[in-house]
């Protein structure tokens, strides 16, 4: 065929420019090759920056305010004991005193340990990311430095070389067009690098971020781990020295009975409650159970051995009686707490005696209380079912050591454990 006139060769010209701007990098590559990488041009677009797993922000977020906060908190009730410390004389308010920051250091010390797996959580994945984009970004880059050699081997002229060189006006409409298509796949290809290379940064520095926390946690931990061991020794020797002190022994004795009529209180108003609820509300379905037909069948909340038992308690040492609305069971520290029967969560609190409690209604009237625990890990509301554990065994607002305190209740009346459990 013969070359094209010179009316062809104007109209060709606008596609010549069209094609030489059509790109920031100038495409140059021969017809079939051009094809190929237009085919790919509209599905190849830049990457989102390394991004952190769905979530993991957002816990991450609230378990940071989380530590603060339980910090803050920590610090006031260190600072207000370091004001009372030499000024308060009385034994048995000096054991609450360290008891209030020995529970209030278990939480700071269990969230830190949260933090730290959350934080190497992420750490592990900020790794896998970094190795992922990091082998991207190399394939980018030699495919991008293929074409810029291309681009420098070739020339300029040939694009307009190439779309000048066509046979008809649809060879030339087809030239100009694939030369444009390369040059988007060109710009494509130079954006998806300079996003894979930002998200290799971004990766690096959460990597960064993420290894100095761990570092940080650690220490904040060892320190920590170092102050629950003093107030532990400290709580040791006070519960010592109430011991064998006849006027904190009588004052621990005050207390306990304090903390009984306080529970019967409460059971008092939580019952009153519930018939109000279910006199006052026909469509509410009452917590309904059968734990009046479970005595002698029901399991022990823990294992353990029973360290004061129902009923009035002699102090042989100093001739006083006091009555136990319960039993205390010696177990270890940490050991789960099963709730006995099927109920509902009414209460979880602190109570001066008893410490850390949760009380349970099991419907009918019948009520069981379990105290001096470490943890409480159900909230108020929550239905549970025979077995489930609702916490932990501790010592908190106890002067016998590591148990638990446990009670039946019918309305106000304090049952006998052992005529209940098998």
């Amino acid at each position: 065929m013969a070359p094209l006139g010179r009316g062809f060769l104007r109209a060709a010209l606008p596609w010549a420019a069209l094609a030489a701007l059509a790109g920031s990098v100038t495409p140059l590559a021969p017809l079939a090759p051009a094809r190929a990488l237009a085919q790919t041009a509209d599905s190849t677009a830049p990457p989102p920056a390394a991004a952190v797993p769905p979530g993991a922000n957002d816990e991450i977020e609230a378990q940071r305010r989380e530590l603060e906060s339980l910090k803050s908190e920590l610090e006031q009730r260190r600072n207000l004991s370091k004001e009372l410390k030499g000024r308060e004389k009385n034994l048995l308010a000096q054991l609450r005193d360290t008891e209030k920051n020995l529970t209030l250091t278990m939480r700071y010390l269990n969230a830190l340990e949260r933090r730290r797996r959350a934080v190497s959580s992420d750490l592990g994945d900020a790794t896998s990311e970094l190795s992922r984009t990091a082998l991207q970004l190399d394939s980018e880059r030699r495919r991008l430095a293929w074409r810029l050699r291309e681009i420098y081997k070739r020339g300029r002229s040939r694009d307009i070389e190439y779309v000048l060189s066509a046979r008809s006006f649809g060879d030339l409409v087809a030239r100009g067009y694939y030369l444009a298509r390369v040059a988007k796949e060109d710009r494509q290809r130079m954006l998806l690098t300079q996003a894979r290379r930002t998200a290799v940064q971004d990766t690096k520095t959460r990597l960064e971020e993420r290894k100095r926390e761990l570092d940080r946690l650690k220490r904040e931990t060892d320190r920590e781990r170092q102050s629950l061991a003093s107030l532990t020794n400290e709580r040791r020797n006070l519960l010592k020295r109430i011991r064998s002190d006849a006027k904190s022994n009588e004052q621990a004795s005050a207390e306990l009975e304090r903390a009984r009529k306080r529970i019967q209180s409460l059971i008092e108003t939580l019952e009153r409650n519930r018939l109000a609820r279910e006199r006052g509300a026909p469509g509410e379905a009452p917590l309904l159970g059968d734990f009046g037909r479970n005595k002698g069948r029901l399991a022990w909340p823990v294992n353990g051995k029973v360290a004061r038992g129902f009923g009035n308690q002699r102090n042989a040492r100093f001739g006083t009686t006091t009555f136990n609305s319960g039993l205390d069971i010696a177990a270890a520290f940490g050991t789960p707490i099963a709730v006995v029967a099927k109920g509902r969560v009414e209460w979880v609190n602190w109570l001066e005696g008893f410490g850390r409690c949760a009380i349970i209604n099991h419907g009918g009237g019948f009520y069981t209380l379990y105290a001096h625990a470490s943890e409480i890990t159900v909230p108020v509301g929550r239905d549970v079912a025979a077995g489930e554990i609702i916490g932990r065994v501790g010592d908190t607002g106890s002067t016998i050591g590591t148990a638990l305190h446990f009670e039946i209740r019918r309305g106000k009346e304090a049952l006998n454990p052992l005529e209940w459990l098998r």
